[in-house]
Formats: structure tokens, C-alpha cells, sequence
């Protein structure tokens, strides 16, 4: 019998559970999808294919948004939209944002992330009972109201930040910032709004709350590495037979682009990403596909050290077989393969290096540090703004591309510095001979 345990999970008519025999005993161990068909008077469940609870309720609630006669979002009878925020729950309203929105953006693991968070506020006022004001049966209308936000930012303020190993053993914890609370917030508000805009809308409510500026909650990052230090980072990844070429390429690409280390991981020289191409001025930061968000990614002219990297790369995947060529040509990368950060490699070199490990010594250090160098070598405040991204000169950038004068005779003095203090260190292998001269400009526009 379908029914013979408590529902995984519910949504409208359907539910997930197991197709068990008369004895108890499962037919299958896929998790299968039930649910009622008024028509043949029955129970009807179909396999989701699959023993992994959280895939099998992706299933459901796609199965669920599907169903036109299950949305609550209008009237089977009349038509007439029915977006009732108080019949419309909070998980089930972050459901449907990640299958339709969420799941769909290069973002989605913040996302995912962020939202989990506020599901397992729902979990922890659901725990508590009696005594708790919330729950899995919240609806959007209470979550759109200050009360619900306000409990939110009280209960979130208390519990740390923990990082997991494949054990699921907590190996790191810290204190949860300010702005991490906020970011949960202002990713709630999506999740309200997405409901209200839905067509036919789900929830006749928005969230009459925003989240804290980032002046409130985010700390000053006040931490900066000079001149000596990259050049120690630089020799530590330059290090032969240590295995730390991702993390080599990571901090010469950082050191000529100053982009954000996201970007960085991101660069890859194949001809349909449309970044770079032998010979090629500029590098595109932004690949063919992606769209731009408030981060913007700018086009920035290539420094001869970068090119000798790129077209290194190039060449690497020129000399694959059309067929080995699928998924490879990332600059920064782990025997071919792309990375998603070089975090480990990182702590790694910090702890080499004697440094420290804390919060602000992350690898955005880079740009930080970086930026600080280049104005203080004379960076022009309009080139800096608009080679690291933080001005993207609307209509002018589609005319005229910007060369950056000033940013770029400060990186030229900031990579021939490095050069000095770590010979060899800024190339590909340490076999490669050092063309200081090159480093006197960039490639000609």
C-alpha cells in the first residue's frame, strides 16, 4: 500500500514515498510520486527513477508546477486568480523559485545556500513546538511581514557559519556576519516577489521589509599584502613538483586583470567563449553567454606576461585531438580540468608562508591589495574604476574600448617589481626565459 507510511513529502495531491507490498516489503527502493485520480477512483504513483530523497522532491514539485489544475494560483471553475498569500506556503514558494529561477543561474549555489538557511529557521521554530511562532506551515503572508524578519535576523545572529567534511564533521566554524543575514534576507525577498509575479500571480503579497545596507553590516576590509609578499606567494606557487600550477596561474592572472577571483577561474581561451585569441589586445572577462550582473566583468587590455600564458594555454589545447578538446582550455586549472576556486592551495601557501588565515585573507585579497598598489602608483580613479569592473561606462564601452593608461603602466612597474624580487616566478615554468623588456607596455591596441 502506498499509504501505509507518513508521506517524504507533500505538495497538493501529490506525495513521495515507497511502493510497498502487502507485507511491508518495497517493490522498489526508487522513491515513487502518489496521488489520488479522482477519475478511476484509485491511488496512481509513478517512479521518480531515482533512491536520492532531495532529487525525488525536485521531481515532485516539477511534476507539481506542471499540473495547471494544482497550482494554487487560480480557479478550476471561473479562472479568476486566487493569489492568496495565505494559502500559499513559504516552502513551497522557495521551491518553485529554484526549479523556475534559482537552479538556473550561475549562481545557484548561493542561492541554494542562502535559502537553506531560512528553511532551517522554518526547521528550528518548528522544533520548538508550541512555543515556537513559525514553521513548515508559515505562508508567504507572514514571511512578508517585519515580525517574520525580524525573529529571522534574532536566530540567525546565533548561529556560526561551519564548513563540513565528506564526513559531515564540522572542521570549521566561525561567527555568522551581519551581512551573511542579510544576504539570506534579500534572497527571501526574491523568493516573495518571484511569487507575486508569477503568471497567474501565487501570492497577493510582497515582503514590506528590505534588507540592511551593505554600509550597516559589511566590515571595512582593511587588510593589504605589498610588493614583498606577492613576490613570496608568486615563488611559493612557482615552486616545481609541488602540484601548484592552478593555484601559479590563479595569482598571475589576479595580479594582470585585477578581477574578481571568480572571473579568474573563469577565463578559458577556446574559440566559442569568445574571450581571447592569439594575438588578441584584450581579454573579455565576461565569456559568450554570460550575462552581466552587478558584478560587472570588464574588458581589459592583456599584458604581455598574461599573453604568454594565454597563448601557452592555446597552444595545449591546439595540440589536443578535436575530440579531447570538450571541457578543456581554462587557464587556471587541475590537469585540464576547470576549478571552481583554489581555496586549499591557498591555505596551503598561507600556511607555508607563515601568514595569517583569517577572514580577510582570502584570495579577493588580491584585487584588494592590487587595486591599493595601482592607485598608489598613479591610477587614474576613471581607468581603475573601469578595469576592475566597477564602472562599465554604459553607451561609451559599446564605441570606445578602454585602454586604461594609467592602470596599465602601474601593473607594468607592479609585474617588473615581482620580477626582481622573484625571478622566473611570473612565467608558466621556471625554464622559460624572462622578457623584462616586453613588460615595458601592453600588446599594441
Amino acid at each position: 500500500m502506498s499509504r501505509r507510511n507518513s508521506p517524504i513529502y507533500q505538495r497538493g495531491k501529490y506525495w513521495l514515498g515507497f511502493n510497498q507490498l502487502a507485507d511491508g516489503s518495497q517493490r522498489s527502493p526508487n522513491l515513487y510520486i502518489w496521488w489520488y485520480d479522482a477519475s478511476t477512483r484509485r491511488e496512481r504513483g509513478m517512479s521518480t527513477g531515482t533512491v536520492d530523497q532531495a532529487a525525488a522532491i525536485l521531481f515532485l514539485d516539477e511534476l507539481y508546477l506542471a499540473d495547471k489544475g494544482e497550482a494554487p494560483a487560480f480557479c478550476q471553475s471561473c479562472g479568476q486568480t486566487l493569489a492568496q498569500a495565505n494559502a500559499y506556503l513559504l516552502t513551497d514558494a522557495i521551491a518553485d523559485y529554484k526549479i523556475e529561477w534559482g537552479n538556473t543561474r550561475a549562481s545557484a549555489d548561493t542561492i541554494a545556500s542562502r535559502l537553506a538557511h531560512v528553511v532551517a529557521f522554518l526547521d528550528a521554530e518548528e522544533a520548538l513546538g508550541a512555543q515556537g511562532r513559525f514553521g513548515h506551515a508559515t505562508a508567504c503572508a507572514v514571511a512578508c511581514a517585519s515580525v517574520f524578519v525580524h525573529a529571522f535576523r534574532a536566530w540567525s545572529k546565533q548561529q556560526p557559519v561551519e564548513w563540513r567534511n565528506g564526513k559531515c564533521d564540522v572542521t570549521i566554524s566561525r561567527a555568522r556576519s551581519p551581512a551573511a543575514t542579510e544576504a539570506s534576507i534579500a534572497q527571501l525577498i526574491a523568493v516573495l516577489n518571484h511569487a507575486a509575479n508569477a503568471e497567474p500571480p501565487r501570492s497577493d503579497k510582497r515582503p514590506i521589509y528590505k534588507p540592511l545596507p551593505a554600509s550597516q553590516v559589511r566590515r571595512k576590509r582593511r587588510t593589504r599584502i605589498g610588493i614583498e609578499e606577492l613576490a613570496q606567494m608568486l615563488s611559493c606557487a612557482a615552486e616545481s613538483g609541488r602540484q601548484r600550477e592552478s593555484l601559479h596561474a590563479f595569482l598571475v592572472a589576479s595580479i594582470c586583470t585585477l578581477a574578481r577571483p571568480g572571473a579568474i577561474v573563469d577565463i578559458n581561451i577556446t574559440p566559442d567563449r569568445e574571450q581571447w585569441w592569439p594575438g588578441a589586445p584584450t581579454v573579455d572577462l565576461n565569456p559568450q553567454g554570460r550575462t552581466q550582473n552587478k558584478k560587472h566583468r570588464a574588458l581589459v587590455p592583456v599584458l604581455p606576461t598574461l599573453d604568454r600564458w594565454l597563448r601557452a594555454e592555446y597552444a595545449t589545447f591546439m595540440d589536443l585531438k578535436p575530440e579531447e578538446r570538450a571541457g578543456r582550455g581554462w587557464l587556471v586549472n587541475y590537469h585540464g580540468r576547470p576549478v571552481q576556486d583554489v581555496d586549499r592551495a591557498w591555505d596551503t601557501m598561507l600556511t607555508k608562508l607563515g601568514l595569517p588565515k583569517g577572514r580577510e585573507w582570502r584570495s579577493y585579497l588580491l584585487r584588494h591589495s592590487l587595486a591599493t598598489l595601482a592607485r598608489n602608483r598613479g591610477a587614474t580613479k576613471w581607468d581603475l574604476e573601469g578595469f576592475m569592473g566597477h564602472s562599465d561606462g554604459g553607451q561609451t564601452e559599446v564605441y570606445a574600448i578602454g585602454e586604461f593608461p594609467s592602470v596599465v603602466t602601474a601593473l607594468t612597474g607592479i609585474l617588473a617589481d615581482l620580477e626582481r624580487l622573484a625571478p622566473g616566478a611570473l612565467h608558466r615554468t621556471r625554464t622559460e626565459q624572462a622578457n623584462t623588456a616586453a613588460q615595458a607596455g601592453v600588446t599594441k591596441m
